[in-house]
Parts: C-alpha cells; sequence; structure tokens
C-alpha cells in the first residue's frame, strides 16, 4: 500500500471510529449496523469491508489503541508495585470516562478485560523485569491481578467514578492485605 493510500485508509477508519462510538451514545450497541455506521461516517460500506469484518473489529482495534496508549503511559511514569500500577490504569481511565460510560451503557466492560489480558504481560515485563516464574504460574497471577483490577474498574464505574485514582489505590493496598491475611 503505498503511503496516500495508507493515510486515507488511517482517515477512514478513525472516521468509522468516531462514528461507532457516537452511534453507540444513542443506540445499542448490539442493533447498531453496519449500514448506520457507515452513514454516520459517510463512507461507503465497500470501505467498511475493505478495512474490517464486523463492527467489533472497529471496536476490537480502537481498545488495542487504548492499550498501546496505556503501555506508554506505563514506560513514562514506571510504577515500580502493583498499586502504583493500578493508579496508573484508574488515572487512565478516568481520562477515557465517555468511553467508559458508553461500554457500561452497552454492557461490553468485558473489553475491558479483553485489553488487559493482552497488556499483562508486557506490563510486567515493565514493571518487574527480573521476576522469573514458571509461564503456568505467571499466567494465573497475571488474570489474578488482572480480574481484581477490572472488578474494581468496574465497580468504579458502577458507583459514578466517585473515587479518585490515588483513593482507589489505598483500597487496593487495603484489599492486598487483607487477603495476604
Amino acid at each position: 500500500m503505498n503511503r496516500m493510500n495508507y493515510r486515507i485508509a488511517l482517515q477512514s477508519k478513525k472516521m468509522l471510529e468516531d462514528a461507532l462510538i457516537r452511534l453507540m451514545a444513542t443506540n445499542e450497541y448490539s442493533k447498531i449496523t453496519i449500514t448506520q455506521i457507515c452513514q454516520e461516517a459517510d463512507l461507503s460500506r465497500r470501505t467498511f469491508y475493505r478495512l474490517y469484518k464486523t463492527k467489533d473489529d472497529i471496536l476490537n482495534e480502537h481498545m488495542a489503541l487504548l492499550a498501546t496508549s496505556f503501555i506508554e503511559k506505563i514506560k513514562e511514569i514506571k510504577p515500580k508495585h502493583y498499586p502504583e500500577v493500578a493508579a496508573v490504569y484508574f488515572s487512565f481511565w478516568q481520562e477515557h470516562i465517555d468511553l467508559l460510560k458508553l461500554l457500561k451503557k452497552n454492557m461490553l466492560l468485558d473489553t475491558l478485560y479483553n485489553m488487559a489480558e493482552k497488556v499483562a504481560p508486557s506490563i510486567l515485563q515493565i514493571v518487574k523485569p527480573t521476576i522469573k516464574s514458571n509461564e503456568k504460574i505467571l499466567k494465573f497471577a497475571l488474570s489474578y491481578s488482572i480480574g481484581g483490577l477490572n472488578g474494581m474498574l468496574i465497580r468504579w464505574v458502577e458507583d459514578n467514578m466517585n473515587l479518585s485514582p490515588e483513593e482507589l489505590k489505598v483500597i487496593l493496598k487495603q484489599t492486598i492485605n487483607m487477603a495476604a491475611i
């Protein structure tokens, strides 16, 4: 693909992504059609199908871009411990509150777990590069961590995000202490 076509494809993807998110604000995700997305983006169905197979592909790509952005934030901040990673995680999502509300409204909060599951190994390598354990234990440990963190994120969203990321970090530390008893 030449440079011009690549730029046009990226622009079209952005237009489709923005259209889907706008539609999610007023329609149930499950009822949004490809035709609606194309009309909202002012693009043809042919363009859509050249770039994606389903509307889920748009959402998954958007979440993948957010995952990359989160990894960059972790690299920038360089947290040393799980509660610090959690504070960065909650701060990150605080910047994307509108998307969280749309995911909640459309019963798509599980996409957060899928995103976290993909980035967790990279985050662990950044935060704790010297950790050595067998692969099976690491997979379960990361699943446990992701589940708890996303459970807290979902609780936070359901409670209208009234707590700050720092308050959530303190709650997480207390929770870890309770679990260690």
